[in-house]
C-alpha cells in the first residue's frame, strides 16, 4: 500500500506545480500585456501633446508675425516720428534767432552797400562800415552779388552771362583796359543748389598775357563787385590750369567756375 501512495502523491504534486506554473505564466503574460497598454498610452499622450506644442508654436509665430511685430514697427516709427516733432520743437526757438540776426545783418548790408563796394573796390570807406560787417565781408560781397538770371525764353540770361565776363571779368579793374582774350565759353546746364538758389557751371579758356593779367581776372571774381547792378555775378572759382613755372610767357588757361543765382 505504501508503495502505490508514493506515486501517487508525486504525481499530484506535478499536477500542482504545473498549475501554479500555468497561473504564473498567466500572471507573467497579464503583466506583459498591461505593461504594453501603459507603453502605447504613453507614446499616445506624448505624441499628442507634442502635436499640441507645434500647433501653439505655429499660433505664436503667425500672432506675432501678423500683430506683434506691425504693432512694434508702428510703436518704433511713433517713437521716431515723436522724437523728430520734440527736436524740431527745440530747435525752433534757436531757427527763430538766427533768422531774425540774418535779417538784421542782411539790412546793415542794404543800408551801407556803397560803402561796402566803396571798400572792396577801391579799399575806401573801409572805416565807415558797421564793424558787424568787416567780419562778415565774404557774406556782405555774396549778397550784393547775387542776381536773379532766369529768363523767360531760356534757363537763364546767357546775355548777362556773357557781358559780365567780357566786359568786367576781362578788364582790368583800374585802367578798364582788356589785357587778355577769351578763346572759349562753354555754359553748362542750371542745378539746383538751396531752396530757390541755383548755379550754372561755366568752363572758360583764356590768353593771360602774364600771370598779373591771371591773378587781376582771378581778383575781379572773388573780391571785387561790379558796379552795375544789372550786370552783377556771383562767381565761385573750381579749378585754374596754369603754368605757374612759365608765368612770365603767354598761356591759355582752362578756368572753371560756377555762376550762381535766385529764383522768384
Amino acid at each position: 500500500m505504501q508503495e502505490q501512495a508514493a506515486p501517487q502523491n508525486s504525481q499530484i504534486i506535478d499536477r500542482l506545480l504545473g498549475e501554479q506554473q500555468q497561473k504564473k505564466s498567466a500572471e507573467i503574460d497579464t503583466l506583459a500585456e498591461d505593461s504594453q497598454v501603459l507603453i502605447t498610452t504613453s507614446r499616445v499622450v506624448s505624441i499628442r501633446y507634442r502635436v499640441y506644442f507645434i500647433i501653439l508654436l505655429l499660433v505664436l509665430i503667425i500672432f506675432g508675425n501678423s500683430i506683434l511685430l506691425p504693432a512694434w514697427d508702428n510703436f518704433q516709427a511713433t517713437k521716431t516720428e515723436a522724437s523728430d516733432i520734440n527736436l524740431q520743437i527745440s530747435s525752433f526757438e534757436t531757427r527763430k534767432l538766427q533768422s531774425e540776426a540774418d535779417q538784421k545783418l542782411i539790412q546793415k548790408i542794404e543800408s551801407q552797400q556803397s560803402n561796402i563796394i566803396a571798400c572792396l573796390n577801391t579799399r575806401t570807406n573801409c572805416s565807415a562800415i558797421d564793424p558787424a560787417l568787416r567780419t562778415n565781408f565774404s557774406f556782405a560781397r555774396s549778397y550784393i552779388q547775387l542776381n536773379n538770371l532766369t529768363d523767360p525764353k531760356m534757363f537763364i540770361n546767357e546775355k548777362i552771362l556773357l557781358a559780365n565776363i567780357n566786359e568786367y571779368l576781362l578788364r582790368d579793374p583800374v585802367t578798364k583796359v582788356k589785357n587778355w582774350l577769351i578763346n572759349k565759353i562753354s555754359i553748362g546746364d542750371p542745378k539746383q543748389f538751396f531752396w530757390n538758389l541755383y548755379y550754372v557751371p561755366l568752363k572758360l579758356n583764356i590768353t593771360f598775357d602774364t600771370k598779373d593779367a591771371l591773378l587781376s581776372f582771378i581778383d575781379n571774381v572773388e573780391t571785387r563787385v561790379l558796379a552795375d547792378v544789372n550786370y552783377r555775378v556771383l562767381y565761385k572759382i573750381d579749378k585754374v590750369n596754369y603754368d605757374i613755372a612759365n608765368y612770365a610767357t603767354q598761356q591759355k588757361v582752362d578756368i572753371d567756375l560756377n555762376a550762381y543765382y535766385y529764383t522768384d
